[in-house]
This record gives C-alpha cells, structure tokens and sequence, in this order.
C-alpha cells in the first residue's frame, strides 16, 4: 500500500500499535524533474488486521517542515485504514501519562542511552537513543530534550534518523571552537556511529563514525555524508571526543570489540590516527575518559565504561595505563552506558540510563539522576565518588507538617503530588540492627553489621557502617548514595505513588525533602 501525502504541517504522524508485527514503512520525495528519492526508513509495529476504524496507541511525529509545500510518498505492506491514519500534524503532543518528576523519560516510545550531551546558553541538551515508534529497542535514532536545571526536562524534535549508513548509534558533542569543517565557530559538533547492517536499507555495511552539526543551538543537526573514521573493527562505535589541552590534539575513545578499546588523534576532525589499543577487564561498549578533582587535591584519570566499570590511570594524550583493578561505580545492573557533558565549567556532571521494564505505559526506561563525579584517595589508591547535581540541594523544599507525620515510633513521608522525595538519613552509631523502610510498597533495609542493603528481597552488598545515605525517591525509581557517594544503587519499586515509612529508633536525624 502507498500514499501521497501533501505537507501542509510541520509533522508527519505515524500511528504505532504496541505488541503488534512490526513491518517496514518507508517514506519518498520527490523533486521536480526527478525521480522520488528515500528519506526514511522505519519498523513500526502494525495491526494488519483492521481495514476499518484503525486505531493506535501513540503517533510517533516525523519533523517535516522542511518538506512543507511538497509531497511525500509513504509505502509499506499495510492496510489502507493505517494510511488514513498517517498525518500531517501541526505541532508536538504533550507527555502522554504520569512519570517521574526529575527523571528524564520519553513522552512515547523506547529510550536507551544518553548521546552529545552538551551545555550551551544556559540549556542543558540531552541527547539519547530512541525508537519513537515502539516501546521497544529497534529504529534507533536520536531524541532530543532540554533543560536550565538538570532536572526538570522537555522533549523537542527528533533530531536524526536511520538513514542508508545504518541506524544512529551513540555519540557525543564538542563545541567548534577551532572553527573546524569549513563550519563556524558557534557550530555545534556531534559524534556518532553509523551502525552499517543494523536496518535493511544499510544491508552489508560496517559500523563506521560519522559527524553531525547545528548551526541553530542544537535544535537540528546536518550529517555529513562521509566517516570521519572508517570501519576499524566491524560493530566499533560511541565515538568519546573532547581536545586534550596537553597534548594539543583532538581524542577519540572507542570501543573495539571484546573487551577492547582504541585511542585516536586528530588535529582537523577528519582525519584520525589510532596512537593506543587496550584491553579492560569486563569492560565493554560507551567509553569515556574523566579528568576528575580530587577531594584531597590534585587529580586523577579515569577511563569509563557502559556497566560502571572504571579504571583509575594515567592519561597523556596517547596511552591509557590503568594503576590496577577495574572499580564498580553502581551497586546494580539497573544504570548504563552514562555519559559526561561537554560545556560545563569546573565540574563532570554525568547521566546513564536506566534499564527499566516496561510497566504498561506508553514509553521504556529513563535517564538517571545527573551526578556530579570526583574521587578521593584511599589506602587502595583512587576512589571514584558519584554525588547528586547541586541543582537537587538548591530546588528541595522542606517537607511541610502535612507531609511528614509522627506516630506510634514512626515516621511517614508523603511529598506532594507529582514530585519527587529526598531523604537524607544517618544511622546512630551505636545502633546494629537492621534500618528497615517501606518505600512504594517495597521492603527496603540496611544491616550496617553486614554491609547488605536490601530491595524487596534482593540483596546488595554495599559495604559496612554507612553512616549517611541520601535517597531520592522519583515514581518507581529509588536511587541511594551511600556514605557520600561512594556507592550509588538504583532500584525500581513496587508502585509509583511515592510514600516513605520507618520507625524512627533507626535514625539518630533526618532530613526530608520535595522536588
């Protein structure tokens, strides 16, 4: 079945039914004089069995303002009520149902790592992987949101699609200062990963780096056609770049294959010299390289990768030497693939993604909580430390009278519709038995004799005798920095309506908050 549509809006929707075949819809210009020419190519899950009255879950919104006035050709194997569906529209659609407060999720469809995160005029872009057209994995593309705070976030356009090359895969961004790529200086850089043989439109191709641009604040970005790095193995992706003032040279991290990674160098962004290749114990996929403050003074390099897994080092600018073991940066497999910003000034502020089931609403997973990274030395060498942005200390109001109420030894904490808890707690020194709380519903504890901190009946090792630990407490998300940020777990609940209870012999003070 085939359509010809006339743009006369500034988004084409796509209707997508949830748990549905997923089939093939590719869409057509076509110039004057000419044939028509490809421009997208997506799987969308379809009902291929209603040929009246179709309906859908969501509409995944193609920007096509730049198409206005001309006409488009959208094919595939579906039903002529599917293509009554499809649409002109003329602007975005709110949030589709409740969700975190604090914790970036998708207004519809799948989300998965965070990509080119940068800070420019004030506004934080978070960049991610993206499916728009189900809720699950597959289309992977770029998603856009922004933010003043690191908080609070709003969704814009859609920023790149599949194309011929491959589907997006991940990436990062640099400003142009160096007036690089025949491109001015308040360009906006972005790098990323053709993943060649991931769609059928790139069938026998490698996975190759490629670059995009925005001459707009980052609200469009323009690939540019050709790699800037070739195939160097064949699924090697998520181009880390950033300049390394020491050495005067521009550095890519990325990973390999296995458990191994190279290092490449340029002076222009095109051309690229591999100067190391490593290998990392356990550690795969989403590199980065961190130049983190420590809390005694001084510095230290550490080299990232997706699980958390990372290893203090010495970095010149060549060659990555890790001092010894890998360290485990989250208590559980629920954060991955976290990525640090460019742009901001005196501190590395980082986001991962969150690994989270699907619970019957129209999007998957979300971004964790920015953090801001340090370390600190310790008898075993350098320690990394993850800490809640500053931003979640200056916007947290005191819970009112009515939000917190004692009885019986307990304490109960209930913050405000929509917003999200901070508990601040110390353990008294003195005491050894098991801290116990319901949060959501969930059964959460700490046995500071053992060192395990408990969800629901999973057990954690996080160490012993934590005196401080700080929750935040978002929906169906509960993430715990233990003694300072040592340790960071994140953990998903029961049910979303968030509510806080405890006996109060556990805690020697408290503090509870409300964003």
């Amino acid at each position: 079945m085939e359509k010809i549509y006339r743009i006369t809006e500034e988004y084409l929707y796509l209707p997508v039914c949830v748990g549905k075949e997923e089939r093939k819809v590719e869409i057509f210009l076509r110039e004057e004089g000419a044939d028509w020419e490809k421009l997208f190519e997506f799987m969308v899950p379809v009902d291929g069995e209603v040929e009246k009255g179709y309906a859908c879950d969501f509409y995944a919104e193609i920007p096509v303002r730049q198409y206005l006035g001309r006409e488009l050709l959208v094919c595939g194997d579906v039903s002529q009520a599917y293509m009554e569906k499809v649409k002109p529209a003329p602007k975005r659609r709110g949030m589709s149902q409740g969700r975190p407060a604090i914790h970036f999720t998708a207004d519809t469809g799948w989300i998965n790592d965070p990509n080119g995160l940068i800070y420019e005029g004030g506004i934080y872009h978070l960049y991610f992987q993206y499916n728009p057209f189900n809720i699950a994995w597959n289309n992977m593309s770029w998603g856009h949101a922004v933010s003043r705070d690191l908080l609070h976030w709003k969704q814009e356009d859609t920023v790149m699609f599949p194309d011929g090359s491959g589907t997006i895969f991940s990436g990062s961004a640099i400003a142009n200062d160096r007036g690089l790529l025949g491109l001015p200086r308040d360009a906006m850089l972005f790098f990323y990963t053709a993943a060649g043989g991931s769609n059928e439109w790139s069938r026998g191709q490698y996975f190759t780096q490629k670059i995009a641009y925005s001459l707009d604040g980052g609200s469009t970005l323009t690939k540019i056609a050709e790699p800037c790095l070739p195939t160097v193995c064949p699924e090697n992706r998520d181009p880390k770049v950033y300049w390394h003032e020491e050495s005067q040279a521009y550095v890519m991290a990325l990973w390999l294959e296995e458990n191994a990674f190279g290092i490449f160098r340029s002076q222009d962004l095109r051309h690229w010299e591999q100067s190391d290749r490593f290998t990392l114990e356990g550690a795969w996929e989403c590199p980065d390289l961190l130049c983190l403050d420590c809390e005694e003074g001084g510095k230290c390099w550490f080299f990232w990768a997706a699980d958390g897994f990372c290893f203090p080092g010495a970095f010149d600018g060549y060659h990555f030497r890790p001092y010894g073991g890998r360290q485990q940066a989250y208590v559980n497999n629920v954060p991955y693939a976290a990525q640090t910003y460019f742009g901001i000034k005196g501190r590395v502020v980082s986001i991962p993604w969150l690994r989270m089931e699907n619970d019957g609403r129209l999007f998957s997973g979300a971004c964790g909580i920015p953090v801001e990274l340090s370390c600190k030395r310790t008898q075993g060498g350098y320690t990394l430390v993850q800490k809640p942005v500053r931003e979640l200390t200056e916007q947290r109001v005191r819970l009112g009278k009515d939000s917190v109420i004692y009885g019986d030894g307990r304490i109960v904490c209930r913050p405000g519709a929509g917003k999200a808890l901070v508990f601040e707690t110390r353990v008294r020194e003195d005491n050894q038995d098991n801290c116990i709380w319901e949060i959501n519903a969930s059964k959460v504890s700490y046995d500071p004799g053992s060192g395990q901190f408990a969800v629901d009946g999973e057990h954690f090792p996080v160490g012993c005798g934590y005196g401080e630990m700080t929750f935040i407490v978002d929906d169906r998300i509960l993430e715990v920095f233990f003694d300072g940020g040592v340790r960071l777990g994140t953990f998903l609940l029961r049910e979303r309506e968030v509510r806080l209870e405890t006996e109060s012999r556990f805690l020697a003070e408290y503090g509870a908050y409300e964003v």
